[in-house]
Order: structure tokens, then C-alpha cells, then sequence
């Protein structure tokens, strides 16, 4: 074995910018309980940490350096990258989140109802890196893809846990410093782990946030914004004692619309797009459903894969709470129905930004297709025809535009990408 010549320890603080659930695998409380250590502490272990970097930076063969590989039974590298558990500093504020699956029209599939429990947005934390340099290492190489790690963190395109692609596990670097340990001062290394030490160490964050090169270009980000023209209703079954009967989803006490909303209306109009362009002639290489699995995911069979879009859980700002007393109606005699009264809590004239990512893949062409219908789609959710939610026939769901959309930063690009991807669609699914 090489040599040691040094150890650089990185001390990282961060803070969730949407909720997490890393699921233990025990179902004592909800169908996906969060993993917690012996003391009933939620934290991350440090594979799964390990797992989100390697994934995001091993999209290229010549980056498994920062992270090992093993070939085979002789042939390998030994990782020089130490990751510690992600460990919160103050008491955790506990969720539930229900989920429920729904066909083409919008109905409940039988048995497809979960919840899982989930850490709150907010919460403070803390890990560690070591990064382990022996002889022969190109040190140089080493820290540059951890300058495309750190970069992918603040950018929300490394995330945690389960629902990744619908909007859980974004975090994001508040404070990282580094010491640097050899020959000269290797009996402090003693203290590398302990939070105290670090207390006044220099926030290196934006040196190492610096550079830009094709590596960090993974995925193209598109932002909607989006003001309500009605009320919104995801419900939260999971109310407090004394509240309505059903209450709108918040996260800390703000409204909420989960990305997993967003997907399923945002997929159904995808896929009615693609049906009227084949309906009217137009010559598809694949399925409307089939293009629709390659861009939302699919796990239906051994050939499934994760959603090429990404789409985040958007915070409703300026919303007012609206608390309604309602009653079901029997349409065959106009009277009011037994047991049907109940209350309901919605939120009204808000605004927020949706949020959305498309992975690029290792061909760069390969996502422009995916954006230009994308684009369609969320041209119709900006002019109020798609809802989201529920109670969409009585408008709620609805939004107009709150401002033009932008594509990694740029305005006034979505008529050109629309274009490009009429272009090369057939080229691009072959």
C-alpha cells in the first residue's frame, strides 16, 4: 500500500431545504419510518451520502478516482474519500406525508394508499469528509471533482433519500472548512472530529463554489412562476386535534404543493400531447406512454429507471388560509346526505416558483426533446387548462402566469427549444 502524505479533513455544515426521509426499514409508525439512531435521533448514514455523490459524479468513466472501483477480484482502487454520518444539530420537527396511487383518470388505484414519515424543512446539520492523499495521487484531480460535488449540492442536483426526483432530500452547504494534517502536525488530527474545533475555523465555501466547466453542466433547470387563481387542495389526512376534517399539505406550517402533484398532471398532459400529435398524423418512434416512462421513470419492470425530470416541492408565499364548511349533496334527490358535512381548510391567492430539472445524460442532445414537450405541458399549466390537486372540476388547482419562464437563467428561450424538439425527437428515442 502507497504511502499516506496527508489528510485533508473537511468540516461541512448544511441545512434541508426540503423535507427527507432516509427510510430505516421499520413500518412502527407509518409505512417508511426515518432511520434514527439509539438514542431516537434522525441522521444519514454516510453511504447514503457516498451513494448520492458517486452517482453524480461517476456519470463519467474517467471520474471513479474520488470514490474507488473493483473491476474484479484483482483489479481496483481504494477510495481515498472518507464520508461520516450527516448528524442534525437541534431537535428534529416530525411529518407524515400520504401518498396514494391514481390511473389515467386521476381515480385511486386499490391498495396503492402509503404515508412516510419525514424529517421537516429547516433543520440544521453537520458531516464530514476526509480526503486521504498518497503517493502517486494527482491531489489536483482529486479536489476538482470534489469542487463539482460541492457545486452539485448548492445547484439541488445531489439529493437524499427517498423521492429524490419529486422534490425530497434537497440540502444545501451553509458553512464548509477544511485543515490539512501531515508529517508536521499529525497529533492534532486527534481533534479532526470534533465540532468544537471547528468553531472558528474560515468559511471556504464560495473558493471552492468557483470554476465552471462542462462536468457541472449536467442538467438543464427550468422555473415557472406561477400565481393562484383559486384555491388549492392536496389534502393532509394526518390533522391535528380540532382542525378541519381534511387540511392542505404544509411543510413548518407553510402551504405546500409536493412534486409528485406536479408530475402526475404534468405527465398526464405529456402524454395527451403526444396521442393528438400521433391522432393528427404525426409519426412518433415509440408510444405516447412509452415516451412518457422514458421521461418521468419507471419501475413497473426489471428495465425500470429513475425520472429524467426532476421536479421540487414548491412553497406557496402569501397564501391565505380559507376554512370552508362543506356538505355532499345527493344528485338524485337535491337533499343534503347523511354524515356528510365536514370542513375543509385551503389556502388561496398565493404565488410560488415551480422548479424543475432535466439530466442531460451523457449525451448532452439527449434532453432537448425532453424539453420542448416538457415546455408544452407547462405552457398549458401557466395558462390555467392543466389543474393540479384536488377538486379540479370545481377550480381548484389553477394558475396563470406569474412571469416568464426561465431556462438555466435565460429568458424568452421556449419557443426555440419547442421547436428543436419537433426536429430531432424521432432522431433522439432511436
Amino acid at each position: 500500500m502507497k504511502a499516506v502524505l496527508k489528510r485533508q479533513v473537511f468540516y461541512i455544515q448544511i441545512q434541508l431545504e426540503s423535507p427527507l426521509n432516509v427510510a430505516s426499514g421499520e413500518e412502527e409508525w407509518t409505512d417508511a419510518d426515518v432511520l434514527r439512531d439509539f438514542e431516537g435521533n434522525p441522521f444519514v448514514p454516510g453511504t447514503s451520502l457516498a451513494g448520492a455523490m458517486r452517482s453524480y459524479i461517476g456519470e463519467k468513466e474517467n471520474e471513479w478516482d474520488l470514490f474507488g472501483y473493483s473491476a474484479n477480484d484483482t483489479q481496483g482502487k481504494m477510495s481515498p474519500l472518507f464520508i461520516s454520518d450527516l448528524t442534525f444539530d437541534e431537535a428534529p420537527v416530525w411529518g407524515v406525508r400520504d401518498g396514494v396511487g391514481l390511473n389515467q383518470n386521476k381515480a385511486a388505484i386499490a391498495g396503492c394508499k402509503y404515508d412516510m414519515e419525514i424529517v421537516e424543512t429547516g433543520l440544521n446539520g453537520h458531516f464530514y469528509l476526509e480526503l486521504v492523499v498518497r503517493e502517486a495521487d494527482e491531489e489536483e484531480a482529486l479536489k476538482k471533482q470534489l469542487s463539482v460535488v460541492f457545486r452539485g449540492i448548492q445547484k439541488g442536483e445531489i439529493r437524499l433519500g427517498r423521492k429524490k426526483t419529486r422534490g425530497f432530500g434537497v440540502f444545501k452547504i451553509v458553512k464548509l472548512a477544511s485543515k490539512t494534517y501531515d508529517r508536521e502536525n499529525y497529533l492534532k488530527y486527534a481533534d479532526a472530529y470534533q465540532a468544537s474545533s471547528w468553531e472558528n475555523a474560515a468559511d471556504e465555501l464560495e473558493s471552492w463554489l468557483q470554476g465552471k466547466d462542462e462536468d457541472t453542466d449536467r442538467m438543464v433547470h427550468i422555473e415557472v412562476p406561477l400565481v393562484m387563481k383559486g384555491g388549492i387542495s392536496i389534502r393532509q389526512y394526518a390533522a391535528k386535534k380540532n382542525e378541519p376534517d381534511f387540511v392542505h399539505l404544509t411543510s413548518n406550517g407553510v402551504p405546500v404543493i409536493p412534486g409528485s402533484s406536479f408530475a402526475g398532471a404534468i405527465r398526464h398532459r405529456v402524454t395527451q400531447i403526444l396521442e393528438e400529435l400521433a391522432g393528427d398524423g404525426g409519426k412518433l418512434p415509440a408510444g405516447a406512454e412509452k415516451i412518457a416512462k422514458r421521461m418521468f421513470g419507471d419501475a413497473s419492470d426489471q428495465e425500470g429507471h429513475v425520472s429524467a425530470i426532476i421536479i421540487s416541492e414548491a412553497e406557496i408565499e402569501e397564501a391565505k388560509p380559507l376554512t370552508m364548511v362543506r356538505t355532499g349533496i345527493s344528485r338524485f334527490e337535491s337533499a343534503v346526505r347523511d354524515g356528510a358535512l365536514y370542513k375543509e381548510k385551503t389556502y388561496v391567492d398565493g404565488h410560488f416558483s415551480l422548479k424543475l430539472a432535466v439530466r442531460k445524460g451523457k449525451n448532452p442532445e439527449d434532453g432537448k426533446w425532453m424539453i420542448g414537450i416538457l415546455l408544452l405541458a407547462l405552457k398549458d399549466l401557466q395558462k390555467g387548462y392543466l389543474a393540479v390537486g384536488g377538486q379540479t372540476a370545481v377550480g381548484r388547482g389553477t394558475f396563470s402566469s406569474g412571469g416568464s419562464i426561465t431556462i438555466d437563467g435565460q429568458n424568452g428561450r421556449e419557443n426555440e427549444l419547442i421547436a428543436e424538439a419537433f426536429k430531432g425527437l424521432c432522431a433522439e428515442m432511436r
